[in-house]
């Protein structure tokens, strides 16, 4: 059975969500580690990076952020899977030798993203105010007029979109972290609709990243 490690905050942006159901569906274990715990990673197939309300951007680095780039160098250096989720992908980009910013406002919409072969992903909620400018040595793989949003690095992922939230998860995540109802709502209202083509958007990415590893 294949197993994946999943790094998180213990009370915030923690939920696996429809990253969850795609691991009972296809058959992986996981195990939960807390960065506020400043764990040693085990063994496994796959480290997923959940997302922060802290920053690893210019001049606004969290001061534990240069441990958990260490944390996730060794491992990729290793040439392990890694999926890395918003801020666990501008985690990726800056241990790639990337350049993580911050904007001036929030930028919370629901978009498809384009892809290098034309077609594109998603759709999927993005709720960032930090952007991935730059991917290091990593492959872009996907743009948007703001920011890089999905980047690669041999079996290393990171993907800037919220991947794991359907519409409830997403009314869930706007709630934990304070934001205005006037804020979340219409994109929960708007998510709902898309709700089983953003499962089936997730499972297929997850499909992709992870069909190296079993």
């Amino acid at each position: 059975m294949p197993h994946a490690t999943v790094l998180a905050h213990k009370d915030i942006a923690n939920e696996l969500g429809l990253i969850g159901e795609w691991l009972d569906d296809r058959g992986w274990s996981h195990e939960r580690l807390w960065r506020e715990d400043f764990p040693v990673l085990p063994e496994a197939d796959l480290l997923i990076v959940l997302g922060s309300l802290e920053s690893v951007a210019s001049g606004h680095c969290v001061a534990w952020g240069p441990a958990e780039m260490s944390l996730v160098r060794d491992w990729i250096d290793k040439g392990r899977s890694y999926l890395g989720v918003c801020f666990g992908a501008q985690i990726l980009a800056s241990v790639l030798g990337g350049k993580v910013e911050r904007r001036p406002r929030f930028y919370r919409k629901v978009e498809e993203l384009p892809w290098p072969d034309g077609t594109t992903k998603g759709p999927w909620v993005l709720w960032h105010e930090d952007i991935i400018t730059s991917a290091g040595t990593g492959t872009v793989l996907s743009e948007l007029p703001h920011a890089i949003v999905a980047l690669q690095s041999g079996s290393a992922w990171g993907i800037q979109a919220h991947i794991e939230l359907n519409s409830d998860g997403l009314e869930r995540l706007g709630r934990a972290v304070g934001a205005p109802p006037d804020v979340w709502s219409p994109i929960a209202t708007q998510m709902r609709a898309l709700d089983p083509q953003i499962r089936q958007a997730t499972f297929e990415f997850m499909d992709g990243v992870t069909h190296l590893t079993q």
